[in-house]
């Protein structure tokens, strides 16, 4: 059985006001997110038309403590811009896709993203790769371990939220299983890997060139 706690709210708002709801909601889960013992979030929207409540959030928490002490810093405690019905539920019965049993994956995390926050310092980027492809360009910002050697060096990372990047996705996945599986919380895929990562015309860092960093955009960050 897994005890986890389920906050259910559906929101009554009306639709011209429904923008500004989700912009602050949006900021307000990024700040839940970092909170100890968060798991995820979702916000829902009704496809029944004349609905009273336009929106269900749901968030899941590792224990009511955690969901508790998150209160104490929520952003959007007291908000009046849309009438909230908050309702708990314990977690009593839990089924699992019959192909994955157990498994955890880490939560897929888009290259912008992950960038925004490395630059903010709300996570720690690890690239994955092995030691030549970082030698030859790596994120910027970006701390190293290769996956082979991951088992023995999690407890060297930072503490806190964690990043998994490779070439393009497959790699970091595993690493985030790994981390998760050590106890870790708050572990991401960076989807796409660097491939994306310079899709999308982020940072990366090229040692030994005078050009170090290449931001693409000029908006070029200092690796770490």
């Amino acid at each position: 059985m897994d005890n986890r706690h389920v906050v259910i709210i559906p929101i009554e708002i009306d639709e011209e006001r429904e923008e500004a709801y989700l912009d602050a909601w949006q900021a307000a889960a990024e700040v839940m997110a970092a909170q100890p013992g968060f798991i995820r979030t979702y916000m829902f929207r009704t496809i029944v038309p004349g609905s009273r409540f336009a929106l269900v959030n749901v968030a899941e928490w590792e224990s009511t403590a955690h969901w508790e002490e998150a209160m104490d810093v929520c952003p959007m405690m007291g908000q009046t811009i849309a009438v909230a019905h908050a309702s708990n539920y314990e977690a009593i019965r839990t089924v699992l896709p019959a192909t994955r049993h157990d498994a955890r994956t880490p939560a897929d995390l888009s290259p912008a993203e992950a960038h925004r926050r490395v630059v903010a310092g709300e996570l720690t980027l690890v690239d994955v790769r092995e030691d030549d492809e970082w030698a030859a360009r790596h994120p910027a910002g970006a701390v190293h371990t290769a996956l082979g050697t991951l088992p023995a060096s999690l407890s060297e990372l930072p503490g806190g939220p964690l990043a998994f990047i490779c070439r393009t996705g497959a790699r970091s996945v595993r690493a985030g299983e790994q981390a998760i599986r050590a106890g870790r919380s708050f572990v991401h895929n960076v989807a796409g890997g660097l491939a994306a990562w310079e899709a999308a015309g982020l940072p990366v860092t090229r040692p030994g060139r005078q050009d170090a960093v290449d931001d693409g955009d000029g908006a070029g960050t200092a690796a770490r």
